[in-house]
This record gives structure tokens, sequence and C-alpha cells, in this order.
């Protein structure tokens, strides 16, 4: 088929030109969390994040999701899953033996 040939044609021009490897999604793995000598803070992903810090986001979510999921609305309802999930993260982060050892 021609029109396969040229989609093929264009795909391996793409891939050479490094376009192919620019489009594919690119996921965040958080590297290792590990908590600071004073314990009041923790290193993520090369930046520092004190505990005062991740204690505001959980309640910032948690106020979001208690404003969403009061909502009759699905994409209200999705969203406030959402955030859920960044609370159920952030508690395990509290939880977490490296960082309360501290």
């Amino acid at each position: 088929m021609p029109g396969q040939d040229r989609e093929e044609l264009i795909f391996s021009l793409a891939k050479s030109m490094g376009v192919g490897e620019s489009q594919k999604p690119k996921t965040v793995i958080p590297s290792a969390v590990k908590p600071t000598a004073e314990g009041n803070s923790i290193f993520a992903n090369g930046h520092r994040i004190t505990k005062a810090t991740i204690e505001q986001s959980k309640s910032y979510f948690a106020a979001q999701y208690r404003k969403l999921s009061s909502m009759d609305d699905e994409s209200a309802t999705e969203l406030a899953a959402l955030f859920e999930v960044a609370i159920l993260g952030i508690n395990n982060l509290l939880e977490d033996k490296k960082f309360s050892e501290q």
C-alpha cells in the first residue's frame, strides 16, 4: 500500500530526527525521599520540602476534597477522587518511618 509506505517513511524520518522520543509521555518517577538531618524537611526530586509545607498541602487538598465531594456533579466527583488520592499519598509520606523518626 502506498499510504502505508509513506507513513512508515514519515515515522522513520521523525524518529531519526529525535521527534519520536520527545513525543513520548514523560512520566515523573519520584526519586527516593530523603529526610534532612534536622527532621523538619525532606528532599524529593532535588527539592527541599518542609514538613509545614506538606501539612499545608494536606489541608488544602482536604478542603478541596470536602468542597467537591458535596457537589452533585460527575466531574466534581472525579476531581474529588484525585484530591483523595493526594491526601492518601501525603498521609503515607507523613507516616513514613524515615520522615517521622527524625
